[in-house]
């Protein structure tokens, strides 16, 4: 035998000997057998965003992609796949295997819960987790600074005129869906405002900066970049109008001696996770977990997201995952306004 000829050969003859010979022969033969439980991640890592490049949930994700991706170990990539306001990349995330290799960045709310329930995607929204409200975005309701309408209530008149005026949306975004509500409230038919769809963030904004529509309801944050283009009638939020010179837009209707309404109209924006990826694989999402919250918290990534004007909190999972239910939940009567 191996070890006898060995014992043999260096003097280790006795039974002592040869087992300890034995056991430093199977110590080495531990260290250079092959190695069965890799760690992860072990290969890239693909963020979906089913926008066009250029947009808010692009530029977060490419963001994340460069500042994630050393904190994880592997390159992370940025995969675009446009299309229906957000169903079909949320769907082909869906189609993709739930380990934690393949994640989600758009808006939880509107978007993604828009698609399922006014687009139809064949998902459900049990089937998403949200790993981090890392951007929570309220709306404005702007026009363009060149326009005629000085303020909300001059809009509003205006839309009582049919095919009068126009507005950019996404196709079941929260503005889209904010419009009808309000159209609802003052008792406009929905079939006044001439609506021009656009596939994503970026598009959207330059229609309205460039004065190729009459108004828009957009996320605030993400229309910094064509502030000095916009006017703003009215803040769609609950009690801060930040430091935009306008009304809030339940203060504005009750001037008009409108009821409050249900205020949807802005985004909650972070990475999405497969929800069956924390019951199958709960050692990768606590990776995918702390390293997000590593990087969200970092001083270069805030640095990185303030030059970037991109939403940069920590609330982490289970928060996050309460914050899009209970808009989900909001969203859900008035979704048949739209199909």
């Amino acid at each position: 035998m191996l070890i006898d000829s060995l014992g043999a050969r260096f003097g280790l003859a006795t039974k002592a000997g040869r087992a300890a010979l034995g056991a430093a022969a199977l110590g080495l033969a531990a260290l250079v057998a092959p190695q069965t439980a890799l760690a992860w991640p072990d290969e890239p890592i693909s963020i979906v965003v089913p926008f066009n490049a250029g947009g808010s949930a692009d530029r977060m994700a490419r963001g994340l992609a460069e500042h994630m991706g050393p904190r994880l170990g592997v390159p992370i990539t940025v995969e675009n796949r446009p299309g229906g306001g957000g169903a079909l990349g949320a769907t082909y995330f869906q189609q993709q295997e739930a380990d934690g290799n393949t994640l989600l960045l758009m808006q939880a709310t509107p978007y993604l819960s828009s698609a399922i329930l006014v687009s139809g995607a064949p998902v459900q929204w049990e089937d998403f987790a949200l790993l981090n409200a890392q951007w929570n975005d309220y709306a404005i309701v702007a026009v363009h600074q060149e326009s005629p309408y000085e303020t909300f209530a001059e809009l509003a008149e205006a839309m009582r005129e049919p095919g009068a005026v126009s507005s950019g949306i996404v196709f079941g975004n929260g503005g889209h869906i904010q419009t009808f509500i309000l159209m609802d409230a003052l008792d406009i038919p929905t079939d006044n405002v001439r609506f021009v769809t656009y596939d994503g963030g970026a598009p959207l904004r330059a229609a309205l900066a460039g004065n190729q529509v009459d108004f828009e309801i957009l996320a605030a944050e993400a229309a910094a970049s064509i502030r000095d283009r916009i006017r703003v009638l009215a803040v769609v939020n609950t009690s801060d109008p930040g430091d935009h010179d306008a009304p809030l837009l339940n203060e504005a209707l009750a001037e008009m001696g409108v009821e409050p309404v249900a205020l949807i109209g802005g985004n909650i924006t972070g990475l999405i996770a497969h929800a069956a990826l924390k019951e199958e694989h709960p050692d990768r999402w606590q990776t995918l977990v702390d390293a997000y919250r590593e990087t969200v918290e970092s001083e270069d990534f805030q640095a990185w997201a303030r030059e970037a004007k991109i939403g940069a909190d920590w609330v982490g999972p289970d928060e996050s995952q309460a914050l899009v239910d209970g808009a989900f939940a909001a969203l859900e009567p008035h979704a048949e306004k739209l199909r």
